[in-house]
């Protein structure tokens, strides 16, 4: 275990091999950092690539290893783990923000995802539900939790979010068949219910969210009901 007072980790020697998934872990307390690297140590498709203790260094080091996935708590001493995650998706950085948090509808998860994490995940999941979250979020496949879209939604209507009328969002040229695939992904269905419940391929369902997500100019699933949410697309 590694000691409280310690400094900030330094970043792995070895960089990640092509085709294996790098992770970035940013938490102050050693204890879980150690607990996740441990986890991710279990499949060798995954590379711990370094570890962070604040959000002004998980920031620095994703500049600088350009991590897949960065593995990010929200309450971090300093520039904390919603305003590291802006930033990052600010910086047009490549990775992806996968949440880890007590309790998906905190206020600061509702925050992150406002602010482009991809994905989140629970603290006391069990190792596979971890390892699992951070391939999803690699592959675009996250589902998002029902409370998780209500929240937004409260949320949204709190900050004063506009919508737009109709006639703009019909500027969108969003069809029907993508409409109800939209419906589908902010009610927090996956790719494969989404399939079972349109009678369609999962493989369609991917073809129609890439689609969305090009209209709505986003990268993931999380932004793209976050977009469509305040385009008033979806309510």
């Amino acid at each position: 275990m590694l000691d409280h007072m310690d400094d900030t980790p330094a970043p792995d020697a070895d960089d990640s091999e092509p085709g294996r998934i790098s992770v970035l872990i940013a938490d102050d307390e050693a204890f879980v950092r150690q607990a996740l690297r441990t986890y991710l140590a279990t499949d060798e498709n995954l590379d711990v690539v370094g570890e962070a203790i604040d959000g002004a260094t998980v920031i620095r080091q994703a500049r600088e290893l350009s991590p897949d996935v960065v593995l990010m708590d929200l309450q971090m001493p300093g520039t904390d783990g919603v305003e590291a995650t802006r930033q990052i998706v600010e910086d047009g950085l490549s990775a992806k923000i996968l949440v880890i948090t007590g309790h998906v509808a905190d206020t600061f998860v509702i925050d992150s995802l406002l602010a482009g994490a991809s994905g989140y995940v629970v603290k006391d999941a069990k190792p596979a539900q971890i390892i699992g979250a951070v391939k999803d979020v690699v592959a675009g496949d996250r589902p998002i939790d029902p409370t998780v879209t209500h929240h937004l939604i409260t949320q949204l209507q709190r900050n004063g979010t506009s919508t737009v009328d109709d006639a703009d969002s019909e500027s969108l040229h969003i069809t029907e068949r993508e409409k109800e695939v939209l419906d589908r992904l902010c009610q927090g269905k996956s790719n494969r219910e989404i399939a079972a419940d349109m009678f369609i391929s999962e493989t369609t369902v991917k073809y129609h969210l890439v689609g969305l997500m090009r209209k709505f100019e986003v990268r993931g699933r999380v932004e793209l009901v976050v977009a469509a949410l305040r385009r008033g697309v979806v309510t």
